[in-house]
């Protein structure tokens, strides 16, 4: 049976004269139902889009203390207010519920050209109630959405669902939202993929997906996203299409993939499951090697001229490599990689092709290879068949599959590695690396201290992109500095420690890193909060400034905070486990760690910085403030 409900859009998005559609569409698969809402236009400036309207979402339409994979939880997929404008770096959008993997808020954000094409399509944001019967998929296309039976598509990899989607279909223009068979099994760490290769990657949204029995999203729009004032655009517009080549010229040469050995080499990479600070061979994962022998070519995102993303079509005689699964960034070289201490990029490349293709978030799924490496190490694997050793790149490869098919020791290593830890005995706790059940990224916060500090205070668990990287605000001439100047910090910060003057920083920085996450735009762009505030006036027709964008910022990370409140966090889980605190024997941060003192403090002064209380509680007078009253918890 399908079902097709048309919900349309008004004249004045089909005409380009604002960039918001005016719908959020809500589809319950359980009942087969559908309506719409229809926002006033202060919904979209005080939220934006993406994380702004997952947390809307969530706060007010899930009850407190649910199940991740109940059919209670929702799935949310969130373009931005400015998702597909013309301004570069526009073509992503978010993914969000409650955690499968941390039971915290899921929310993450994916390039490509999906966002962009669901609000070509006439939606702001979809909304995913209850749980299917049977697997089906949702087909968007200008104003009307269909469910349609995905049995046959169930247990396939992602590169086959999307061919057979859009040949069924019959346009090869459709872009897809999916999961793949770890979804499907509820690895709860496992990925909704878009285009195949971009990946809203953390905390196990694809788990919730697959709970739904939901397989996909595909999504195809005609109408040009629209700006109520262009003018107010151009200034930025000029700034960024004459200067980008200049100002991102890492990108477009190697993109992230490029930094592994150079971060290596300052300490910032963890090796052997963070107990070393040297790699011997790091080189082979470098872009001297990695570019000649494994690169074939360059792909993009919607409204991005960069083309960062690397593509990897590769064979001999041990490993085929299809190209279609796109190829490792930083974090993938680093957590299949140099966590593993496996140095042969074919194996990395390899284990990150079947990520994709399985729908697997490759920080958490080589975060916890690597934990497993180590029980293995310490004789903790007890009887287990498969007994994964560090630096073996067949292990890694063999491990992906393992966790995606649930299959022996995968079935444990599908929950994660602190579920793994509680599993196995408690002395593994000693070697976690994990901030609210979820694992660090790529980012040692041995070294970058209030990086640390963020991955403990993040929403979602360790998160490197709604966060302050040390060493990134410690140079001169780079954007973070720019926007810290812009509201009045001396920059650069200091490389070490968590001082008040870094706090300050990080409040201002995470601010205007979670309005990207909500308006949407990505990471790698300059912007500065000048940028940001035009960007919005011209997207809405307003008047935005910086201090309305910082506003903005903190009202994000304030709803953020009242949904980790009101599912049962405390201050007491702002944390990061045994890793951050153990140094390594050598390398370029040996006998450095994280300091508990420091930590409290500075988590202190950046509660008293936000108007919260002691323990972190967004009271009723900062709520008041930030316009949020409605969304005050009952005691």
């Amino acid at each position: 049976m399908r079902t097709i409900f048309n919900f349309g859009y008004d004249e004045a998005y089909k005409q380009g004269k604002r960039a918001y559609a005016g719908v959020v569409l809500h589809v319950d698969l359980a009942k087969q139902e559908f309506w719409v809402d229809r926002p006033k236009e202060s919904f979209y400036r005080t939220l934006l889009g993406g994380r702004g309207f997952i947390l809307h979402y969530l706060l007010t339409q899930t009850p407190a203390g649910i199940d991740p994979l109940d059919p209670e939880n929702l799935l949310i997929f969130a373009p931005g207010l400015l998702s597909g404008t013309v301004l570069p770096g526009t073509g992503r959008h978010a993914v969000g519920a409650k955690s499968p993997l941390t039971g915290a808020l899921a929310s993450a954000e994916a390039g490509g050209w999906f966002g962009h094409e669901l609000k070509r399509a006439g939606v702001d944001a979809l909304v995913v109630h209850g749980k299917s019967e049977t697997p089906v998929y949702l087909w968007v296309k200008d104003g009307a959405v269909e469910i349609r039976p995905a049995d046959h598509l169930w247990g396939q990899l992602t590169g086959d669902t999307q061919d057979q989607i859009q040949t069924e279909l019959e346009d090869d223009k459709i872009r897809i939202a999916q999961i793949g068979p770890a979804g499907e099994k509820l690895v709860r760490y496992a990925a909704v993929m878009h285009d195949v290769n971009r990946a809203a990657g953390r905390s196990g949204l694809g788990a919730v997906m697959g709970s739904k029995n939901l397989k996909a999203v595909a999504a195809r729009g005609s109408v040009r996203v629209g700006l109520a004032d262009k003018a107010k655009l151009s200034d930025t517009l000029k700034w960024i299409t004459g200067g980008y080549k200049d100002m991102m010229g890492w990108a477009i040469e190697y993109g992230t993939a490029g930094g592994v050995v150079g971060a290596h080499d300052r300490g910032t990479t963890a090796i052997r499951n963070y107990q070393a600070g040297v790699l011997p061979g790091i080189e082979s994962l470098g872009p001297d090697n990695l570019f000649p022998k494994f690169v074939t070519e360059r792909d993009t995102c919607s409204r991005c001229p960069v083309r960062c993303k690397l593509v990897v079509d590769y064979e001999d005689e041990n490993t085929k490599i299809e190209g279609q699964y796109g190829g490792p960034e930083y974090e993938s070289l680093g957590g299949l990689g140099t966590l593993c201490s496996v140095t042969d990029p074919a194996a990395v490349a390899k284990a990150n092709e079947l990520c994709a293709a399985y729908g697997l978030d490759t920080i958490s799924a080589g975060a916890t290879v690597a934990f497993a490496m180590e029980c293995q190490e310490k004789g903790l694997l007890g009887d287990y068949e498969f007994q994964p050793q560090f630096g073996a790149g067949p292990d890694l490869v063999a491990g992906i599959h393992k966790i995606a098919a649930r299959e022996g020791l995968g079935d444990l290593m599908a929950e994660g590695s602190a579920r793994m830890a509680a599993k196995i005995g408690s002395e593994t706790a000693e070697f976690l690396a994990v901030a609210r059940g979820q694992e660090l990224p790529l980012h040692d916060p041995r070294y970058k201290n209030t990086g640390g500090m963020g991955y403990a205070l993040s929403p979602t668990g360790a998160d490197h992109m709604h966060n302050l990287l040390d060493d990134f605000a410690n140079f001169a001439g780079g954007d973070i500095c720019a926007r810290l100047a812009e509201m009045g910090v001396e920059t650069p910060l200091p490389l070490w420690g968590i001082s008040e003057h870094k706090v300050q920083g990080y409040l201002y920085e995470t601010a205007y890193k979670h309005v990207m996450d909500s308006a949407l735009i990505c990471h790698f762009y300059p912007f500065e909060y000048k940028h940001m505030a035009s960007a919005l006036s011209a997207a809405g027709g307003w008047d935005v400034d910086k201090f309305e964008v910082n506003t903005i910022g903190q009202r994000i990370i304030t709803l953020a905070r009242l949904y980790l409140v009101r599912e049962g966090f405390t201050h007491a889980d702002d944390t990061l486990s045994a890793r951050a605190y153990h140094p390594t024997p050598d390398g370029p941060i040996a006998g450095k760690t994280m300091d508990v003192d420091e930590l409290a403090q500075a988590m202190q002064v950046y509660f008293e910085k936000m108007g919260w209380d002691a323990e972190g509680v967004p009271g009723a007078e900062i709520l008041t403030k930030l316009g949020l009253s409605e969304y005050q918890l009952s005691n």
